[in-house]
């Protein structure tokens, strides 16, 4: 059953489903979380409602555990659809007063899985694997900016300024706007890509709808082409050149405040986790092209 089918379905199904998720749904913008939250909270929802056969404000508790129980006990992406039920119930009943039913979700601990990240000499293999300069571009300034994917997609061309070798990104995760330095590399590849290519509106755009920023899918099916010209067998996703990004910022002599700002994190607890993989030196402020391609003068040190 596909993802808008499951929604559908409880909205026909069970009564009450469908006033409960739109009336959650305009406490969750008005408390401004994100279109991707509201999805996927309501999705779990909804497979819940089915489960049960009745609306989650109105199931009990020992209903709520004996489907918790269900999940837990399933493999595929169970932990991930139990993560987001959790989450997603705990934001419905506390704003729409059921506390009782709060108290009794489980808390959830945070991993404490390191990130996977690559090395300098795969990261170049993996760049050099791109024909187009449109991808090699894309990817490079994924890595060189430590780019979220949501980011890249929504990226507008204003947003890039060449001149001062800066991104501009906008109301991302957490509502922030950060500012982030690109390497001159990354700005010769912009260049070329910007008269090669015409984007009109997003630095990357769908290539069969102009003015339309390339979706998500799109670049993951690109990357995953990639890693497989690059022979990087490693279990790899966009975020992970993000890993990278932050990984290599450290070890190139990063400020762990620094890099926490420049990341978009909302507390510098998060940015930690990059401690557990490299050291911490001096404070610099570059894009990761650097690192791969030094100046010669630098090579001679």
């Amino acid at each position: 059953m596909s993802k808008s089918t499951i929604y559908s379905e409880a909205c026909k199904e069970i009564s009450g489903f469908k006033e409960m998720s739109e009336e959650f749904i305009r406490k969750l913008v008005i408390n401004g979380k994100s279109k991707s939250t509201h999805q996927n909270y309501v999705r779990q929802m909804a497979k819940l409602a089915l489960y049960c056969g009745k609306s989650p404000l109105k199931i009990e508790i020992d209903e709520l555990e004996e489907y918790l129980y269900y999940l837990r006990q399933r493999d595929t992406d169970a932990l991930s659809s139990y993560k987001h039920l959790i989450y997603g119930l705990r934001k419905l009943y506390q704003l729409f007063g059921k506390e009782e039913f709060e108290v009794a979700l489980p808390k959830l601990e945070r991993s404490r899985k390191l990130p996977v990240v690559i090395s300098q000499a795969e990261m170049k293999r993996l760049l050099h694997s791109f024909r187009q300069i449109r991808e090699r571009s894309m990817f490079g300034l994924v890595y060189d900016a430590g780019l979220r994917i949501s980011e890249l997609t929504s990226l507008l061309i204003e947003d890039v300024n060449l001149e001062r070798q800066m991104v501009h990104v906008r109301q991302s995760k957490n509502k922030k706007d950060r500012y982030v330095p690109i390497s001159n590399h990354i700005v010769r590849g912009l260049k070329k890509h910007i008269v090669l290519n015409s984007p009109k509106v997003y630095m990357f755009e769908n290539m069969n709808r102009s003015g339309m920023p390339i979706s998500k899918t799109r670049v993951r099916a690109l990357l995953k082409e990639g890693l497989e010209r690059a022979e990087i067998r490693k279990d790899i996703t966009v975020h992970t050149l993000r890993h990278t990004y932050a990984t290599h910022q450290l070890e190139g002599g990063q400020n762990i405040m620094i890099l926490s700002q420049l990341l978009g994190h909302s507390s510098v607890q998060m940015t930690l986790v990059y401690l557990h993989i490299a050291q911490v030196d001096s404070v610099k402020r570059v894009g990761c092209l650097e690192y791969l391609y030094p100046a010669k003068d630098e090579r001679k040190q």
